[in-house]
């Protein structure tokens, strides 16, 4: 191991010494199922008020395009202001 140019964190490189055995992967495959369901209002709710008093920052509960709920932290979403269910901010609390 050695220092880094930029830093003086040690860095590694490594590299494959023969050929790989398997064929290169692509995007054509089936989509990967998540296992994530659907969650209900107050599951929603308890994720929100857990991940917004845990990370400190507003967290807002909308209904995504299937019909589901979503939580997600309001400063990075994007989406139409109309399927906000509740916002929770932990300042205010």
């Amino acid at each position: 191991m050695r220092a880094c140019r930029r830093s003086s964190y040690a860095c590694a490189v490594i590299a494959a010494l023969s050929p790989t055995l398997r064929a290169p992967v692509s995007g054509d495959g089936p989509p990967l199922e998540t296992g994530a369901g659907s969650m209900s209002l107050n599951d929603a709710h308890a994720f929100a008020f857990s991940l917004a008093t845990t990370l400190m920052v507003a967290i807002i509960i909308f209904q995504a395009g299937d019909g589901s709920l979503a939580v997600m932290p309001a400063s990075e979403y994007d989406g139409d202001a109309a399927v906000i269910i509740h916002e929770i901010d932990p300042f205010a609390l």
